[in-house]
C-alpha cells in the first residue's frame, strides 16, 4: 500500500487521511445532491405521509449490514475492535436512549444533525456554523474537560449498565447473544443475522411507491452505504494497519486511528480542539472525513447554482439553533453516535446498542417536530 500513485511517498497517515478526504468528498456530494437526511425524512413523513427519504435512511443501513456481513465472513475486517466499539459487552442503555432522545429533539431545533449541518454550511446557510459550534462545544465539555463526563454521565449510566460478559456474551452484537443463547457459531449467525436483516430492509424499502418513484432514493442510499463501508475499509483495512502501526512508533501517535466509519459529533469537538492546539498529531480521520464532507458539498452546491447565503430572520432563531446543536453534541457522546454514526456504521455491526439509539434518535425527532409545531409560531419543517 505504500507505492499509490501520486501519494506513493507520502507516509501511509498521510495517504490514509488523503483518501478519506476524498471519499468523504464523494460522500458530502452524494448526500447533497440527493437530498439524504434522516430528519428530513422523518419531517416528510408526518408532514406530507411521503416515506421516500425516511425509507432511503433504512435502505442505505441495509446495504450498509450487507457488505459489513460479508465482509466480515470473508475475513477482509474484524467488527469487533471498532472505534467506538460498537461491540463492547457494557450495554450502556441509559446512554443509547437519552442521548438518542436528546439528539433526535435537538436536531428538530437547528435543522439537522452533524452531517446535515455540516452540507447545510456548504450550500452557503451560515445558520450551520451556530449548531457546529454548540455540537463542537459540547463534545469538547465532555471529552476534553476532564471530570465532566465521568463525574455527571457515567457516574449514573454505569451503576445501570449490565456486562454482558456476566453471561459469557462477549459482545453486543446480535450474532454474538444469538450464538450465547444457541449455542451456534458467531461467525455463521454474524452472517445469517446479517444477510436477512439487511434483505429486510432492502425490502422495506422497495416495498414503498414513495422511495421507488424517485431515483435519487435509490441512488443516495446504496451510495452512502456503500461509502460508509469505505470508511471503514479504509481505516481498518491494510492501508489503515500500516498507518496504525506507523503511529505506534511516533514520538507523538497520532490520535484517533483506529477501525472507524463516519460519524460526526466527537470530530466536531476535534475541531475545535485542534483549533486551539494546532497540532498536526492531534487531526484525526473522523476531523478529515468531516471536513471533506463540508467540501463536497460545496463542489455540488457550485456546480449546480445552489449555493445561497443564509443568516438568521432574528436572535431567538440564533439561539434555537445553538440550544439544539448542543443538545445534539451532548445526545451524540453519551449515545456514542449520531445518525451516522449508531445509525449507520454501528447498525452495520449489528450492535444491539446501535439499534436501540437509533430507534430513540427517530422517536425524539418525532416529539420535536410535534412540540415545535405546537409551540413555535416560525417552526422550520427540516428539508
Amino acid at each position: 500500500m505504500t507505492d499509490l500513485p501520486l501519494i506513493g511517498n507520502w507516509d501511509p497517515i498521510a495517504q490514509l487521511y488523503f483518501l478519506a478526504f476524498f471519499l468523504s468528498v464523494f460522500f458530502g456530494g452524494v448526500a447533497r445532491k440527493t437530498e439524504f437526511c434522516p430528519l428530513g425524512g422523518v419531517a416528510d413523513l408526518l408532514q406530507t405521509g411521503h416515506s421516500g427519504r425516511l425509507r432511503m435512511y433504512f435502505f442505505a443501513i441495509g446495504i450498509a449490514i450487507l457488505g459489513a456481513a460479508l465482509l466480515e465472513a470473508s475475513g477482509l475486517l474484524d467488527f469487533d475492535n471498532t472505534r467506538p466499539p460498537y461491540r463492547m459487552s457494557q450495554f450502556r442503555w441509559t446512554g443509547y436512549m437519552v442521548g438518542g432522545m436528546l439528539f433526535g429533539v435537538g436536531m428538530t431545533l437547528c435543522r439537522g444533525c452533524g452531517m446535515k449541518n455540516m452540507i447545510n454550511l456548504g450550500s452557503g446557510n451560515l445558520k450551520a456554523v451556530i449548531a457546529i459550534l454548540g455540537m463542537g462545544l459540547a463534545a469538547v465539555l465532555l471529552l476534553y474537560v476532564e471530570g465532566v463526563y465521568n463525574d455527571y454521565f457515567l457516574s449514573w449510566m454505569m451503576p445501570l449498565t449490565p456486562d454482558l460478559a456476566e453471561w459469557q456474551i462477549e459482545h453486543q452484537d446480535l450474532g454474538s447473544i444469538a450464538a450465547a443463547i444457541t449455542n451456534g457459531d458467531v461467525r455463521t449467525l454474524r452472517l445469517v443475522i446479517g444477510l436477512v436483516l439487511a434483505a429486510a430492509l432492502i425490502l422495506f424499502a422497495f416495498r414503498s411507491i414513495d422511495f421507488r418513484q424517485r431515483r435519487n432514493n435509490l441512488i443516495g442510499g446504496l451510495l452512502i452505504g456503500l461509502t460508509i463501508l469505505g470508511a471503514f475499509y479504509l481505516s481498518g483495512g491494510p492501508l489503515g494497519e500500516l498507518a496504525q502501526e506507523t503511529s505506534d512508533f511516533m514520538d507523538e501517535p497520532q490520535n484517533g486511528m483506529g477501525m472507524q466509519s463516519y460519524t460526526f459529533i466527537r470530530p466536531m469537538g476535534d475541531m475545535l480542539y485542534v483549533a486551539s492546539n494546532p497540532m498536526w498529531y492531534l487531526v484525526t480521520f473522523g476531523l478529515v472525513m468531516f471536513i471533506g464532507v463540508g467540501a463536497g458539498s460545496v463542489l455540488i452546491s457550485l456546480f449546480t447554482s445552489g449555493f445561497q447565503l443564509q443568516w438568521f430572520a432574528n436572535p431567538i432563531e440564533a439561539v434555537r439553533y445553538l440550544i439544539g446543536g448542543l443538545m445534539v453534541g451532548l445526545g451524540g457522546i453519551l449515545g456514542m453516535g449520531c445518525t451516522l454514526g449508531q445509525g449507520l456504521a454501528g447498525t452495520s455491526t449489528l450492535a444491539l446498542g446501535s439499534f436501540l439509539n437509533v430507534a430513540s434518535l427517530i422517536v425524539g425527532a418525532v416529539i420535536g417536530i410535534k412540540m415545535q409545531r405546537r409551540f413555535m409560531d416560525d417552526h422550520e419543517i427540516p428539508d
